[in-house]
């Protein structure tokens, strides 16, 4: 048997809301365990350190000096872009689809040069993502990221750092040499940027500052290199190609086409749309306390496996890293989120359970059920002992529906599990089989329920609850239906096991 597992996640700004999103998940829960699954409830990751490393292996963290965040690889990105992970909610698609941001462009192949000691993992090649290659011939660098696997970090201080290693340049074979810049996005394309400083003006900006060269690929018509009509950097998508072999004289237009063309022969570009989400937080610098991971304060990142004992980072990592986790991702999965979190942890833990170098391959969207905002309201008791509330905001709206806790929401919670208390107290007289009208009204509370239609499930449960309060006598048959509903409902300790509670939820 599978299991299952309610996932629920929290908003940070709002006991409240989390309360609710908390009672929502304890119902799920224990309903599909009424219904015979084996379903527990997580808030968080089961190991929170191997969940982090796990993370820092398929995908890329960044770290700040407060947070860790988490950067979806192109391959999750693409796969969610394209709903190609499974039958998520349409409203949740809808609200996703709104945050990405499309870049149309190519990647291109920078091979890289050798180097003396090669690993096993060595890539053979380092991939950027260019939208504007009209002056790709006088490209004179590749920038990474500081945690980029190329990268070898940046000291205190440090905005930029030459790697000291080299790549070929795809149409004209030059060596570049890789730089690390605290300015690369990790996030945009593959968090590697081609430098062509005559032609792009941050790249010329970066590049007078490191002291790279400055070239140029384009110049106005029948330029002829006179120092009197010198170019201007950046000169940007205009004039024509110039000192770039076959394309020289075409307009830029159509000497990009040339250049596109040269290195498709050559098995080096193809075109993409980049798909852009940003990054996410998962989890907070704990000054104190905390979760321990190995870190890298150079690249600003995990560690790499293979590093020596060295610094690490006390964090408090956020629950959507369960989604990092195997039995979670093997799992009959339903997410309870706040509705404030759906563009954030929802979205998050969605390229998670998208992502191809986390295993099993997650290919079933999860059931998600967005729950809306939640307040007291003036004149509700903040001293409201927990059970009561969390029943109030269980059963007072659908999980959607913003709601504000007022007394008169109070008050029926407190009496229904007053009055379950003293029908849990009372003697119980034998009988065959359920009174007629416990029967009738415990099918109709129990569709209610599987319906997940918890308003009127509690009118109808607490309208036959004080109809057993005040019978004469309560058989045991009447009492343990009752206590199932009144169980998977609120989450009410009974007199009564599991087993006979699942038999009597099974035999309405």
């Amino acid at each position: 048997m599978r299991s299952t597992i309610v996932l629920v996640l929290r908003d940070p700004e709002s006991a409240v809301a989390n309360l609710r999103s908390e009672a929502w998940g304890s119902y799920l829960c224990r309903l599909r365990s009424a219904e015979g699954a084996d379903a527990t409830v997580a808030t968080g990751a089961a190991s929170s350190g191997e969940a982090v490393t796990r993370l820092a292996e398929a995908a890329t963290l960044v770290g700040t000096d407060n947070e860790v965040r988490y950067v979806p690889t192109r391959a999750a990105r693409d796969r969610v872009a394209a709903d190609d992970d499974g039958a998520w909610p349409q409203s949740t698609v809808s609200r996703h689809r709104k945050l990405i941001r499309r870049s149309v462009g190519a990647l291109f192949e920078f091979p890289l040069e050798p180097r003396a000691e090669t690993g096993p993992d060595e890539p053979a090649s380092l991939t950027t993502f260019v939208t504007d290659w009209t002056g790709l011939p006088s490209s004179c660098a590749v920038a990474v990221h500081p945690g980029h696997p190329l990268s070898t970090g940046l000291g205190p201080g440090e905005h930029a750092a030459f790697t000291g290693r080299f790549c070929r340049h795809p149409l004209t074979g030059d060596l570049l040499p890789i730089w690390v810049g605290d300015w690369v996005k990790p996030e945009f394309g593959t968090g590697a940027v081609l430098l062509n400083p005559g032609h792009n003006l941050p790249d010329l900006e970066f590049c007078r500052k490191v002291g790279l060269p400055v070239r140029f690929s384009l110049a106005p018509k029948d330029y002829d290199g006179s120092p009197a009509d010198w170019v201007k950097p950046p000169y940007i998508k205009s004039g024509h190609a110039y000192r770039s072999g076959s394309a020289d004289g075409l307009p830029f237009d159509e000497a990009k086409n040339v250049y596109f063309a040269a290195v498709a022969e050559r098995g080096l570009v193809v075109e993409h749309t980049d798909s852009g989400m940003g990054t996410f937080r998962i989890a907070t610098v704990a000054p104190e306390g905390g979760t321990d991971v190995p870190w890298d304060p150079r690249r600003r990142t995990v560690a790499r496996a293979d590093a020596d004992d060295g610094p690490t980072l006390g964090l408090d990592v956020s629950g959507v890293l369960s989604a990092v986790e195997e039995h979670v991702r093997s799992a009959d999965l339903t997410v309870v989120t706040p509705s404030t979190r759906v563009e954030d942890d929802l979205l998050a833990l969605r390229l998670l359970l998208a992502e191809p170098g986390l295993a099993p391959e997650g290919k079933n969207a999860p059931e998600v059920v967005v729950v809306g905002n939640a307040q007291l309201a003036k004149g509700t008791d903040p001293d409201t002992p927990q059970e009561v509330l969390g029943l109030a905001l269980l059963v007072n709206a659908a999980p959607l529906d913003t709601l504000s806790v007022k007394p008169q929401h109070i008050e029926p919670s407190e009496r229904f599990l007053s009055v379950h208390e003293t029908l849990c107290a009372r003697d119980l007289t034998a009988g065959p089989e359920r009174s007629g009208e416990v029967s009738k009204a415990a099918g109709q509370i129990k569709g209610l329920l599987t319906r997940q239609d918890l308003k009127q499930a509690f009118t109808q449960l607490y309208r036959l609850q004080k109809t057993l309060a005040k019978s004469e006598s309560l058989s045991e048959q009447d009492a343990v239906c009752y206590a199932a509903l009144a169980h998977v409902l609120a989450g009410v300790a009974t007199p009564f096991g599991q087993e006979a509670l699942n038999s009597a939820w099974a035999a309405v």
